[in-house]
């Protein structure tokens, strides 16, 4: 690593700093509590681009004003406390970076003034997000685009994917305001000597794809018949109806080789369902942690079974909150046995350790109060402790796209140091943990769940973890595992193997 001490000198160009978009106030935000990055603010003036035609730009328009699916604009952080620049090549200094979240055209006259140049997201266009709704994509396109004095137009260098919302308007707001971190992470990595972060590929336009306006009475079906289906559903569940649920299926194998067709299947009573189960041995038995989602209350709560001769045999119920609960991560340290459970809505993490196996549980630590974070494990890797997390900072409450990357002290969880390029992975198909972080063959795995499709937990993926450490975090897919694979479900998204046992869950319809 070089210069890490050194900050990177960014330009942030804002269209109006008095009535900004709710992500870029979000975006100054985070960039000022970057210790890499020391924020300039300029202020450009001009018609931004759009790739829309009119008539496609009135039907988005309808449509927000119809489902009220508008965000209202705010004054950035700290406005009146900020000397702000004019999108002047004479005023504005030498930079390293420069971003742009105006869209203005104008705006690459500053090219000259950054070592870097320019920097914009896709999602800058008004019609961002627009064609991916349309055309029900599995998951809609974000961009990263640069644009310096030596190139000639706009080149790519680094691209995610989150998933689609049905309605295109939605789908805008969501896609901006996941942006954020993916714009943050790319940023980490420039001021950490990443350069490029990814080898830039040259483009046309920075813009997604337009929507075709022959494209919009299909649109117009499909958003309602999703309505339609979303309705039924809620009735179906007030009903007794399980709609979505998930159930437990064993199969042999690892997590590598396993056939999830000819796995026994594990279904939950009436009202209920059972996900995210998690492996230990004890006293030679072997038992199984899950959560129990009730239908009738919303929330969650984690049971204990136990396997014996292939089958599951349900023990009892394990923790109760009055907040959800899920994703028992169980594990064994020392003489104790430790849970950490998802325990988001009580915006804190939390460790329990057993007191009287598998049922006697007592709160043992609590840590990262007040941060809401889903689906943690803990693995030790060589010398060192780490812990895996998803966070969600956005009003969609979407914990499905950021993985946050942690260097604790063990399970008391006293000294907890953020991973500097956090969040390590920013996307919707492989960011969210899908079960235990393990090791096989001297190689290390992740499992991941690929929330895409406009379905939560629709494939499930191993990724092998190729570096980890303070300076880096790589990983790759090796297994990607989906309904087409697994008929009667349209969803799989969690596994855990222990001594060739392999359990995992499917969702059904």
């Amino acid at each position: 690593m070089q210069d890490e001490q050194r900050a990177l000198r960014v330009g942030l160009v804002l269209g109006d700093p008095n009535a900004a978009r709710p992500d870029s106030a979000r975006l100054v935000e985070i960039l000022d509590d970057m210790d890499l990055v020391d924020l300039v603010c300029i202020v450009a003036s001009g018609e931004e681009a759009t790739s829309a035609t009119s008539l496609m730009s009135s039907a988005l328009a309808l449509e927000t004003a119809v489902t009220r699916q508008t965000a209202r604009d705010v004054p950035i952080p700290g406005l009146h406390d900020r000397d702000i620049l004019p999108a002047d090549p004479g005023i504005v200094p030498d930079l390293d970076l420069i971003l742009d979240d105006s869209g203005i055209p104008a705006v690459e006259e500053l090219a000259g003034n950054a070592e870097h140049g320019i920097w914009r997201l896709s999602t800058v266009d008004p019609e961002s997000g627009f064609h991916a709704a349309v055309t029900n994509a599995p998951v809609t396109p974000v961009r990263l685009w640069s644009f310096t004095s030596e190139e000639e137009g706009w080149r790519r260098i680094a691209e995610t994917e989150f998933d689609t919302k049905f309605l295109a308007s939605r789908n805008l707001l969501f896609q901006r305001e996941k942006a954020v971190r993916f714009l943050t992470g790319q940023l980490a990595r420039l001021a950490l000597c990443e350069v490029p972060a990814l080898e830039a590929l040259p483009d046309e336009v920075p813009d997604d794809k337009a929507a075709s306006v022959l494209q919009l009475p299909q649109y117009v079906g499909r958003v309602a018949a999703e309505a339609a289906v979303r309705s039924a559903n809620t009735i179906r569940a007030r009903m007794g109806g399980r709609p979505g649920r998930f159930c437990l299926r064993l199969a042999e194998g690892t997590a590598l080789t396993f056939d999830p067709v000819s796995a026994v299947e594990f279904d939950a009573p009436a009202g209920s369902y059972w996900a995210d189960p998690f492996l230990i041995a004890h006293q030679g038995a072997v038992h199984v942690f899950f959560e129990v989602f009730d239908y009738r209350s919303g929330r969650g709560h984690i049971a204990a079974g136990r396997l014996n001769a292939g089958r599951l045999h349900f023990v009892g119920d394990a923790i109760r909150t009055s907040y959800h609960l899920s994703y028992p991560f169980v594990f064994q340290h020392g003489d104790d046995i430790f849970m950490l459970p998802e325990t988001s809505e009580g915006k804190r993490l939390e460790l329990w350790r057993a007191t009287d196996f598998p049922l006697g549980w007592t709160l043992h630590a609590t840590a990262m109060e007040g941060v809401s974070a889903s689906d943690s494990t803990l693995a030790k890797v060589g010398g060192d402790w780490w812990l895996f997390t998803n966070l969600c900072e956005d009003s969609f409450d979407d914990f499905c796209s950021e993985l946050h990357l942690f260097r604790v002290d063990g399970p008391d969880l006293a000294e907890i140091t953020p991973h500097p390029m956090n969040p390590v992975v920013v996307n919707s198909r492989t960011a969210r943990g899908g079960g235990r972080v393990f090791q096989q063959d001297g190689r290390l795995f992740r499992p991941s769940q690929d929330n895409s499709h406009g379905t939560y937990g629709y494939g499930l993926n191993i990724m092998e973890i190729e570096a980890l450490d303070m300076d880096r975090y790589q990983e790759r897919l090796v297994r990607h595992i989906t309904p087409r694979e697994v008929p009667g479900t349209i969803g799989i998204h969690h596994i855990d193997v222990l001594d060739g046992q392999v359990i995992f869950d499917v969702r059904k319809r």
